[in-house]
């Protein structure tokens, strides 16, 4: 066999066996799984960021994890983040990139405990107890 026809022989059977995953599907949650798979296989483990709904007093990540703190659209962009250990947690601040707007949010840094003081525009603060593990 040459090598022309060896590409032609494994392109067909790679394409076979794709057509074969895709028919196997039984259902929605079964395709978001496969290409889940598929994702996670390409992009590499991402993880889910630590979300902290407004009203929230605790959260516990892990280090390397992201936390985004969701704040109403509406008090965005007038809102400030601070920690009280800059050591376990680097906050970073709510911002406009485009028409986009991004949540204020912090990556987790060490093991241990930092509070997240979150300050809206009419200056009312809310605190968030961060418990970072390994």
């Amino acid at each position: 066999m040459n090598r022309v026809s060896r590409i032609t022989a494994a392109s067909a059977a790679a394409l076979a066996f794709v057509a074969l995953l895709a028919g196997c599907s039984s259902s929605s949650s079964d395709a978001g799984s496969a290409s889940a798979a598929a994702s996670g296989a390409i992009g590499g483990n991402v993880l889910p960021p630590v979300m902290v709904e407004p009203g929230q007093t605790e959260a516990t990540a892990k280090v390397g994890d992201t936390i985004v703190f969701n704040i109403p659209e509406a008090d965005l962009m007038g809102t400030t983040v601070s920690t009280d250990n800059p050591d376990l947690l680097e906050v970073t601040q709510a911002s406009q990139d485009g028409d986009a707007l991004l949540n204020p949010g912090a990556k987790a840094l060490a093991a241990g405990t930092a509070v997240v003081t979150i300050t809206a525009q009419d200056s009312t603060t809310s605190n968030v107890t961060i418990t970072i593990t390994e």
